[in-house]
This record gives structure tokens, C-alpha cells and sequence, in this order.
């Protein structure tokens, strides 16, 4: 009975004694501070955030272990990295470490010289950040100018609050082995503790981190943002970074809206095209402008200065001095580099019509192979076109006709019709119709056309 007890006391002790020797082996584990700084820098394409984030750290003299854990984020461990902003001969990283039982934690072993308190860089990939641009256009009540202005808006899923963060918005497309979101469900980043480390997932890390540099330098030399909100533009290699000069919040599951053009005034072009071979026998209403600085105010946040994000573009029309406005469309765009021209096309609309009729149509000069076979001739044939406008504005109207041949000879006698060959079997006719306006004009055109490949098909002999 005496052998049982004591037994059970030798037990107890030894539990006692293992449970001291944890909780002693724990105190060095010290977990990270609140960040003092932190910046994000959001790719478009693909679901990808860089985040550098800067803590003080109080380190005592020899070995330290600093624990960080990403606990219900899309944090890729692949990507973690910690290097010391100050004393770095002094201050040494051993390794990093991560636990086969603790999923989403890093334990790195840090190596000081001496007692300091020093600021850590501590930097990573992550995804559920993402942004979008979308824009809002009102055209003047006579449609001769318009007042462009540029949102984004941020959106943050991913598991993770980010307060006074300085945000970087990166256009351009970043080449990706695997997504982000994929990366961050690895549970153990290097393989378990009897494996070793697939060589794909070591060339991945190399292949993210690899393009982050240049946009990783331009945060870290920025300073802090004043206190009006404004969007920055600069380039890094091949990509336009939006950098916004005022730190923000992004609190996770919400999502936040930045102006990034503030009114600016563009030239543009309001048309009306008939081309039955594109949109069938009906007009067109499209509004055309260039992302050209010569044609805006020229500040540095003014467009023309740098490409235009793509994305939703709404149009609007005052109709009584900037209160009350009409909804003329919307349309998606893509990335307007400087200096192209882009044409949003609002669809169909019956205020403008155009209606096409063959007056006349003839076929002669024609002429015969050896065997009595049509191989040249000419088509005659004269066309009417009527213009009409039922708007109370006048409007810009194009006209394009197709002749599927590319040789052929155009007449027409009316001057206030432009008249333009657009390709080799296109022409277009350009008019300025007044506001409730009924015109017409006539052209001729004279195709030259011959059958020689296809006669000699029907005629081959066996």
C-alpha cells in the first residue's frame, strides 16, 4: 500500500517538475510588439500584398526567440522575413523556426552582442487585399467638355486589421507559379520535420519575392503621408504605382474609397457611327477621349501624367447647372497607357438615325478568258444616305461603308461631307448635323472586280 502512494507521489512530482521545466523554457519566447509602421503595397493582378511592417524590439544580450503567429490569415510562411534596421553587425539572425505541432507561427532565434532596443523590419506576402478603379464622367449640357473623376476602392479579406498603414497601389501584372491564397494553406512551408523541402517551393519563394524590390525600395525611402488624403503616381521598372500620402486604416471585412483624379477637365469626342457590320443597321453613341497631359491641366495628380487603371466608368450629363444630372451609360475599360486614345461605346440609342438606300447598280466592262469565262468586270453602284438628328444639340455623326474589295474608286460632290479611307476596304463619311436636323447625300463607287482563281477552280479538269 506504502509502495502504491509513493509511487503516486513520484508521479505527481515528476508531472509537477515537467510542467516547471515548460513553463521555464518558455519565458525567452517572446512574442512581437504592436508595429510602429506599417506599408502595403497592392498588386492588381494577381491577389497578391507585400507588407513591411517596422517594431521596436528590446532585445537582451546572447540567444533571443521571437514568436509571430498568422492565425486565420492568408499570410504565405514561405515569405516571412525579419531583418534588424539598426546594429545589423551587432545583431544576428540564427534562424527560423516552425513548429510541427503549432500551425501558423514562427519562432526566429535572434543572436545580440548586447542589450538593445532596436526597430526589426518584419516583411511578408499576403493576399485578400485587393483594389478596384472605377470612374465617374459628366458631360457638359452643350457636350462640349466633361469633367473626369478617378475612385479606388480597397477591399481587405485577409484575416487581418492593418491601422495607420501606408498604402501602395502597383498596376501591372506580376507573373505567379501558385496564388498567394494557395501558398498560405500550407501547414507546414518546408515540409514535416522527416522530410526535406520541395525544390519547387524554394524557386517560388524566389520567384515572388523577386519582383517586389524596386515598389518595396520607393516605400521604405517615402516618408509618412500628410493629412489630406491624395493619390501619388510614379513608376518602378514596368509597373505605375499609386502611392496615397496619408496613412489609413484597413480594418479586416471592410472596405475603404480614395479619390485618385479630383475633377479633372478632358477634351473628348461625342459620336454617333453607323457601321452595319459591326452594330447592324443601327447607331452607335460613343464618347472618345485621350489620356494625354497636353489636354489636361498639367499637375503631377492630373491624368496624362500617368496610365489609367482599368475599370467601371459611369457617365452622367448636367442637364441644369450641376444640380440635376441624366445617366447617358456606363461601360468597362481597360488600362489606358499615356498618350492612347479610348472610345467607350454606350450602345444603341434612337435619337440619331441613319438610314442607307441603293439608287442605282449596273455591272459592265466586262472581260473574257480564251474559253468564254467573266474573269474582270466593274460593279456601278450609287448610294443615298440620310442623316437625322432629333436631339436638341447638335451632333458628330460617322458613317462607315465597307466594299469587300480592295480595288475601288469613290465619287461624291457634297461639301459638308468628310470623306476619309480608313483601310483598304473601308471608307468613312464624317458630318456635323445641327440640332433637329434631316439630311441626305449620295456617293458613287466603282469596284473593280475579276474571278480568275475561282473560274479557274469551277474549270479544273481531273
Amino acid at each position: 500500500m506504502l509502495s502504491k502512494i509513493f509511487c503516486a507521489i513520484v508521479v505527481v512530482l515528476s508531472i509537477l517538475v515537467i510542467n516547471i521545466n515548460i513553463s521555464m523554457s518558455k519565458i525567452d519566447i517572446v512574442t512581437l510588439p504592436k508595429r510602429d509602421n506599417v506599408f502595403l503595397t497592392l498588386y492588381k493582378e494577381p491577389d497578391m500584398t507585400f507588407v513591411r511592417e517596422i517594431r521596436s524590439i528590446s532585445l537582451k544580450q546572447g540567444i533571443n526567440e521571437l514568436q509571430f503567429s498568422w492565425l486565420h490569415t492568408l499570410i504565405d510562411p514561405t515569405s516571412i522575413e525579419m531583418i534588424p534596421l539598426d546594429r545589423s553587425d551587432d545583431i544576428h539572425i540564427e534562424n527560423i523556426i516552425f513548429p510541427s505541432q503549432m500551425n501558423q507561427m514562427a519562432i526566429w532565434k535572434i543572436n545580440s552582442t548586447n542589450k538593445y532596443s532596436v526597430p526589426m523590419q518584419l516583411s511578408y506576402l499576403t493576399s485578400g487585399l485587393d483594389w478596384q478603379a472605377y470612374y465617374e464622367m459628366i458631360l457638359s449640357t452643350d457636350e462640349q467638355s466633361m469633367q473626369l473623376k478617378g475612385y479606388v476602392r480597397i477591399n481587405n479579406h485577409s484575416g487581418e486589421t492593418y491601422d495607420d498603414a501606408k498604402i501602395y497601389l502597383v498596376m501591372g501584372a506580376v507573373n505567379m507559379l501558385q496564388p498567394i491564397e494557395k501558398l498560405s494553406q500550407n501547414i507546414s512551408p518546408y515540409g514535416k520535420p522527416e522530410q526535406k523541402a520541395p525544390h519547387e517551393k524554394k524557386i517560388r519563394k524566389r520567384t515572388m519575392i523577386a519582383a517586389i524590390p524596386t515598389i518595396d525600395k520607393m516605400a521604405m525611402d517615402s516618408g509618412l503621408g500628410a493629412s489630406r488624403p491624395e493619390i501619388k503616381t510614379d513608376f518602378a521598372s514596368e509597373y505605375a504605382v499609386f502611392e496615397i500620402n496619408k496613412e489609413d486604416q484597413l480594418k479586416n471585412g471592410w472596405g475603404k474609397q480614395l479619390i485618385f483624379l479630383q475633377d479633372q477637365s478632358v477634351p473628348f469626342k461625342n459620336i454617333y457611327r453607323f457601321h452595319p457590320e459591326k452594330y447592324g443597321n443601327q447607331v452607335f453613341r460613343l464618347i472618345s477621349f485621350q489620356n494625354n497631359s497636353d489636354s489636361t491641366q498639367k499637375t503631377k495628380s492630373s491624368a496624362g501624367n500617368f496610365p489609367l487603371p482599368g475599370g467601371l466608368i459611369r457617365i452622367y450629363r448636367d442637364i441644369y447647372h450641376n444640380q440635376h444630372f441624366s445617366y447617358e451609360g456606363q461601360a468597362r475599360i481597360n488600362d489606358i497607357p499615356v498618350g492612347k486614345e479610348v472610345e467607350i461605346v454606350l450602345g444603341h440609342q434612337y435619337q440619331v438615325g441613319v438610314e442607307k438606300k441603293r439608287m442605282k447598280y449596273r455591272s459592265d466592262h466586262h472581260q473574257f478568258d480564251d474559253e468564254g469565262n467573266v474573269t474582270h468586270w466593274d460593279e456601278f453602284v450609287q448610294e443615298h444616305i440620310e442623316v437625322i438628328n432629333t436631339r436638341d444639340i447638335s451632333v458628330f455623326i460617322e458613317i462607315i461603308c465597307s466594299f469587300y474589295e480592295t480595288d475601288w474608286s469613290l465619287d461624291h460632290k457634297e461639301n459638308w461631307v468628310k470623306v476619309e479611307k480608313i483601310d483598304q476596304h473601308s471608307v468613312k463619311f464624317s458630318v456635323q448635323l445641327e440640332r433637329n436636323t434631316r439630311k441626305g447625300f449620295s456617293y458613287d463607287v466603282i469596284i473593280h472586280k475579276k474571278e480568275a482563281s475561282l473560274m479557274k477552280g469551277r474549270r479544273m479538269k481531273f
